[in-house]
């Protein structure tokens, strides 16, 4: 007897007629350990499990029927532990080093800022802060404490300065993605703080969907224990490209007459710096797809850049290999080669990105912007014929290169990760840990520490500023990571967005290391030594001074328990003394 005639025999009489389109759907995709639980439930459960269903249904590319088919592949693949990159061997992509202090750099920022001028940005930002141990979302933490500027702020920022800088034409567009755990928290973030000056219509959130999770390799979906509903879970970031078609978003721009699109992370606030030099490589060498890099070394936990062709020479293509697939794919063709500094020659993904409009709509068209999915159970045992909990398919947004035809176009922008990455992603004692082991500990205290020393070092390329060295002196262990603080020096994007335009801008300026130094807006400063804590604002002139005032970073320690601090003080470990005593100087002033 089939479903359908024990529900006749049942009297069972459908709510609506979303329920009976669900059912069906359902059945067609061998759920029914989930049809015989609909008629055990009330009403109301059952009409709102169906429009679940539908939603379902409408937010995945090709529908559900799409996703079980995928599903039912890639876990029969998984279970056999095929291998994707089998048929492929790997090469050194093609792209190029950037050094901040070569004597190009300047040339390329100054094209790149031009290409910025025809930019739009995307921020992936689903995450909420709980990893950190902060209780919200994770572009609302502030970046530093000097001026206690929240990521999703200064990005604002730095929109609006490129925008002014390099003469945009158009307001340059700022699309964020969001999930059912930050979009609230984003929209209330953005109101309440007047959308950091951004006119409201320049910013489109939107908002991802989750997808059904997995009980078995028969591509089951689960049903949570708490209520009546499909259990989902968080697809990946590589939703970004489908919310892009669905929206519109990437097509508007490209008939607005935008030329490129730039995807950032949501905690990596020094990127920005990287911006106008890596416009600048994709402009010159015409590139569809560009990511920026870091140097990794062999062996390192960081996904890298490869140029991979079939051994039949039928297909190549340039993407990120995750690292615990890079090392065997390595290995089976003589193993992971270095240069003279001993770092690998297949640079580290740290997942910014910057396509081509021409080329990406198109492609987005074509394929509603699904990008490659994976699959990762967690099997109960050898056998991996069942669960230790439900999975699903998962995608990333450095995956977009698989759906080209022609990689030809697809290269990289390699730049030392002291000028391009510093993400905040772990908690103190996952930080510590890290740190013992010599990895870089990304957390909130190591991100500031990284935020005020990049800013240090961009003025004294300049070479018109001296900023002192922080010594032996200045290291401290807090909350078993090890940081070495030298002048807090905040560079708001207002007072410049390249090298060469905060050089126009400073003439022989001294800054001591236990030094706050902020400068904002179109101020300059000549002939100035700088000891203690000074904010500079202003269309003006500051010139001929030697400022001496308070200063001293005075640590006071912030137990992470602590129920009378502000979660942003916790998930550093501390707070400073003195940071808030700043003299704030504003040019003109008659008595400078």
């Amino acid at each position: 007897m089939c479903i359908r005639d024990s529900f006749r025999e049942m009297d069972f009489k459908y709510v609506n007629q979303n329920e009976e389109t669900a059912v069906a759907l359902l059945r067609s995709l061998d759920q029914n350990h989930i049809v015989t639980e609909i008629s055990k439930r009330t009403e109301e459960e059952r009409a709102q499990f169906a429009t679940q269903i539908h939603q379902l249904n409408k937010s995945y590319p090709g529908g559900l029927e799409n996703y079980y088919n995928k599903a039912k592949k890639l876990l029969a693949d998984s279970a056999q532990d095929v291998n994707p990159y089998a048929d492929y061997v790997p090469s050194v992509p093609k792209g190029e080093s950037v050094d901040f202090r070569s004597p190009d750099f300047d040339a390329l920022e100054k094209d790149g800022l031009a290409q910025i001028a025809h930019t739009a940005f995307v921020l992936v930002a689903g995450g909420l802060g709980e990893r950190l141990g902060y209780n919200g979302i994770k572009i609302g933490i502030p970046i530093e404490l000097a001026t206690k500027t929240c990521y999703l702020q200064y990005y604002i920022d730095y929109i609006l300065a490129f925008q002014k800088k390099s003469n945009a034409p158009k307001p340059l567009p700022l699309a964020i993605m969001t999930s059912d755990d930050t979009h609230t928290l984003t929209e209330k973030l953005l109101v309440e703080n007047s959308y950091f000056g951004m006119p409201k219509e320049q910013i489109y959130l939107m908002k991802q969907e989750k997808v059904p999770a997995l009980l078995n390799n028969n591509a089951h979906f689960a049903l949570r224990s708490d209520a009546f509903e499909i259990d989902t879970k968080p697809h990946g970031h590589g939703d970004v490209h489908t919310l892009l078609y669905m929206h519109k978003l990437a097509e508007k721009w490209n008939n607005d007459g935008f030329k490129w699109v730039v995807f950032f992370q949501d905690t990596n606030a020094i990127v920005f710096r990287c911006l106008p030099a890596f416009l600048g490589v994709s402009q010159r060498n015409n590139f569809e797809v560009n990511s920026l890099a870091i140097p990794r070394k062999p062996g390192e936990a960081v996904g890298a850049l490869c140029k991979l062709t079939k051994k039949d020479g039928s297909r190549s293509l340039t993407v990120n290999v995750e690292y615990n697939q890079l090392d065997p794919l390595l290995k089976e063709h003589g193993g992971e080669k270095t240069d003279e500094k001993g770092f690998s020659l297949y640079p580290g993904n740290i997942n910014t990105l910057v396509f081509s409009l021409k080329e990406y709509v198109p492609i987005l068209n074509e394929t509603q912007g699904l990008v490659a999915e994976f699959i990762n159970p967690k099997y109960a045992d050898a056998t991996k014929t069942a669960f230790k909990s439900p999975t699903r398919l998962e995608c990333m947004m450095q995956d977009y290169p698989k759906l080209l035809a022609n990689p030809e176009r697809v290269g990289f922008t390699q730049i030392d990760r002291f000028y391009s990455f510093a993400a905040c992603k772990n908690d103190l004692k996952s930080a510590a840990q890290k740190a013992q082991s010599g990895l870089a500990p990304e957390c909130a205290s190591s991100c500031e520490q990284a935020f005020y020393s990049l800013n240090a070092e961009l003025l004294r390329l300049t070479g018109v500023v001296n900023v002192q060295q922080p010594g032996e002196e200045n290291s401290k262990v807090i909350a078993g990571i090890p940081l070495n603080f030298g002048p807090f020096v905040v560079l708001r994007p207002s007072f410049g967005v390249t090298i060469q335009e905060i050089r126009t801008k400073l003439a022989d300026v001294k800054i001591s290391t236990r030094s706050t130094v902020i400068l904002s807006g179109d101020i300059n400063l000549r002939h100035v030594n700088i000891d203690g804590s000074y904010e500079f604002h202003g269309s003006g002139t500051v010139s001929q001074q030697n400022l001496q005032g308070t200063g001293d970073h005075a640590f006071i320690h912030v137990h992470a328990q602590s129920d009378l601090q502000a979660e942003y003080l916790k998930i550093r470990g501390y707070d400073f003394k003195n940071v808030s005593s700043l003299l704030r100087i504003t040019a003109p002033n008659p008595s400078l």
